[in-house]
């Protein structure tokens, strides 16, 4: 266990290798042995049932039990047990003793563990049930998304100074009554028997750590029992302010002192930054107009579920950052801390929203909103990246959206409200229009005019458009057609005039779903693995900063005289150059997706493009019939540069004789995994190839033995894939 400072809080992880789990209810004070699956957290027991047609994901009773050693617990302490986010209801004990009830909530649970734990062995056991009910939100029992099961969250010990520090009650913000400066508010708590004295003492940092702004040492009495909160104004020089260009982060460090002595110390990073929505401008972010461009995010992925490791969350920032956008929508639930720290990081604004999905109502559903609309403001509000609070997704209920942004406005009056409406007239005959800040329009651009016209601001967020839900990967033409789909909503934003504040696109990644027995939609920019398709190749012909080319299409032997390419650019001419020297200049608009009926002429083909800032390239190498195929991994790290996980992303590319990739193949990889091995395969071993590629993210043994993984793919000579601890090692096999 670890050994803090004296008086500071102590944090023991608990997710780590170890667990164990089994579907139903196992008796608390029983240990399953052997009967139990072996886990990590963060776990979802029910993933492997999803992308499947006609298969219904599990719902019902999961069990969960870790066995730990603790050093003993001090009994000037209060001991916590705190878990991230999952959906689902459940309960809890350690050593056969009941510590409480929770709901997952997307948000994770706290409960008291004090008098449970003992010094040495523990035994924890958690009862965790993801069956819908009408007062768990979403409320409805096939949202467009999956009720995933299971402890999708980490999980960690924590030991309180009776005297400490509230996180959910501190904050840092720009301060609006000084220019530069910071408006930091820290809360504390007493959970002893009498007063207690203690000195807060409260310091900034900038990004390189050095101190700041500091405060002069105030001496608080907190009685017991009570929640006393200090507001301090701190000018900071030549501040650094937070934007999608520049995200600077500031850090504030509090501490509680008595006697010369560290009580608690608490420190989170935020960023100093303005925002209002004007009907004129839009958006506008330290006194300057921001378009927002951006994509709604599910937060899933084969295999994994619901239970997505951290630099998960931050590779998806970076792929959302890296295709020239700002803005992403986290629809339609609070999503992981560790997604809107690499939001933070990198720039990117956030629509954060409450978990609803075409149901909002009153009564204890309303109840269980409030609840957990006031647990995901006190716990995200430092972030800088947070510009929307999402009150609902296509449902209205007046009362409900009057109390709602009553609690949002209290929580944070900084930040503005909205809710997503894909039905103006059922907004009209309900009296919800104009009940938030912003409109968020789902689809209905005709409705656009009333949407501005009902907004206090005067402003309008598309928040979801451009949804077809079967362009998949691969299937050049639905490719092209989704591109087309996406270039017309945009245009149809930007065309709005005033008001029109910009555009959230359906949506990031391909997914999973029950509803209507839809089973997976494949309306991403990417897949469900996250490999890019036309769409995203668009965006960064139109968003990105630098000089971008892409050509796709069918250039095999067998496929006729002409074809049909894919030409996305952002390059003011084009060039193509036949392998006999010949070519062709295209004059080309910037930017776009330009569909070319070019001449087979057997040879490869390349596109040569000029922009002002450079030139760059795009080819085609004709491919023949498939004959092999090839696997690499690579590690996944961290988006704040910290040491990578045990995650790789592992490719898989078909090739034809002369080792030329096979663009137009489509087949079903089968991957033997080792019992330690997670990886993002549907069923647990299959995987779908497109356009000749596949690519599954695999999460190492935490042990110190490699693993070793075995690809078949149809009548070609399997491959094995080792995941050593220390580098990648690629082991090719010929055929038995």
């Amino acid at each position: 266990m670890p050994k803090p400072e004296e008086g500071v809080r102590i944090h023991v992880p608990l997710d780590h290798a170890g667990w164990r789990w089994m579907e139903g209810r196992r008796p608390p004070s029983s240990r399953m042995g052997p009967l139990g699956t072996p886990a990590a957290l963060p776990h979802c027991w029910n993933a492997a049932g999803e992308y499947i047609p006609g298969m219904q994901p599990g719902r019902g009773w999961a069990t969960y039990q870790l066995e730990f050693a603790l050093s003993p617990p001090a009994p000037d302490r209060e001991w916590r047990l705190r878990c991230g986010g999952f959906y689902g209801v459940g309960r809890a004990w350690i050593n056969g003793t009941f510590i409480g009830r929770f709901n997952g909530d997307y948000l994770g649970f706290d409960l008291d563990v004090t008098g449970a734990l003992r010094a040495g062995e523990n035994l924890l056991s958690i009862q965790v049930c993801n069956r819908y009910s009408r007062k768990i939100l979403p409320g409805i029992p096939d949202p467009d998304f999956h009720l995933y099961g299971g402890l999708g969250g980490g999980m960690h010990l924590a030991a309180l100074p009776r005297v400490c520090l509230s996180r959910a009650d501190c904050q840092a913000m720009l301060d609006e009554n000084q220019v530069g400066g910071a408006c930091v508010e820290i809360g504390m708590e007493n959970h002893g028997g009498s007063c207690a004295t203690a000195s807060l003492h409260v310091a900034i940092r900038d990004p390189a750590g050095d101190v700041v702004a500091e405060s002069e040492p105030m001496d608080i009495a907190i009685p017991p029992d009570a929640r006393p909160k200090r507001t301090l104004r701190l000018p900071i020089p030549s501040p650094r302010y937070w934007s999608p260009e520049t995200p600077v982060l500031y850090a504030v460090q509090a501490e509680l002192r008595q006697g010369g002595r560290t009580l608690d110390r608490l420190s989170w990073t935020f960023g100093l930054r303005s925002l209002r929505f004007d009907p004129r401008q839009g958006l506008v972010l330290n006194g300057q107009p921001v378009p927002l461009r951006g994509v709604n995010r599910h937060e899933n992925l084969p295999g994994f579920g619901g239970a997505l490791p951290r630099a998960l969350h931050a590779d998806d920032a970076r792929r959302i950052k890296g295709m020239g956008l700002n803005f992403v929508r986290l629809s339609h639930y609070p999503q992981s801390p560790a997604f809107l720290d690499a939001c933070d990081r990198l720039g990117l604004l956030v629509y954060a929203e409450l978990c609803s999905w075409k149901r909002i109502g009153g009564g204890r559903w309303l109840a269980a909103a409030e609840a957990q609309l006031d647990r995901m403001i006190r716990r995200d509000r430092h972030h800088p990246s947070i510009i929307l609070w999402g009150l609902g997704n296509e449902g209205r209920h007046r009362p409900a959206f009057f109390r709602l942004k009553a609690l949002a406005r209290s929580l944070d009056p900084a930040r503005p409200t909205i809710y997503a409406e894909n039905h103006a007239y059922r907004a009209r005959r309900k009296k919800t229009a104009g009940l938030t800040d912003v409109w968020g329009l789902n689809y209905e651009f005709d409705a656009m005019d009333f949407a501005k016209s009902s907004s206090p601001t005067g402003c309008v967020v598309v928040s979801e458009c451009a949804n077809l839900p079967y362009a998949r990967r691969g299937h050049w033409a639905a490719e092209a057609q989704q591109t087309a789909l996406i270039r017309d909503a945009v245009r149809r934003t930007e065309e709005a005039g005033p008001g029109a504040a910009g555009w959230t696109l359906w949506c990031f990644a391909d997914y999973a779903t029950p509803r209507r027995q839809r089973w997976f939609r494949e309306c991403g920019v990417v897949d469900g693995w996250r490999t890019e398709k036309m769409a995203a190749d668009w965006l960064k012909a139109r968003h990105s900063p630098s000089p971008f080319l892409s050509v796709r299409g069918d250039w095999s032997f067998a496929a006729g005289l002409r074809r049909r390419l894919y030409l996305l650019t952002s390059c003011k001419e084009v060039q193509i150059c036949r392998a006999d020297g010949s070519g062709e200049l295209l004059a080309t608009p910037v930017p776009d997706l330009y569909e070319l009926d070019v001449c087979f002429d057997g040879g490869p083909v390349r596109f040569v493009g000029r922009h002002a800032a450079g030139t760059v390239e795009a080819s085609l190498a004709p491919w023949g019939s498939p004959a092999a195929f090839a696997m690499r991994a690579d590690p996944l790290a961290e988006a704040d540069g910290t040491p990578p996980p045990p995650l790789f992303r592992c490719a898989i590319q078909v090739v034809d004789a002369d080792n030329v990739p096979v663009l137009g193949y489509e087949g079903e990889a089968r991957i033997s995994l080792p019992a330690s091995v997670r990886a993002s395969l549907i069923g647990g071993e299959r995987l779908p190839v497109h356009a000749g590629q596949a690519v599954f993210i695999a999460e190492a043994p935490h042990g110190p033995a490699d693993a070793a993984l075995e690809c078949r793919l149809d009548e070609f000579p399997p491959q094995t894939l080792r995941l050593p601890a220390g580098g990648i090692d690629f082991v090719p096999r010929s055929s038995p």
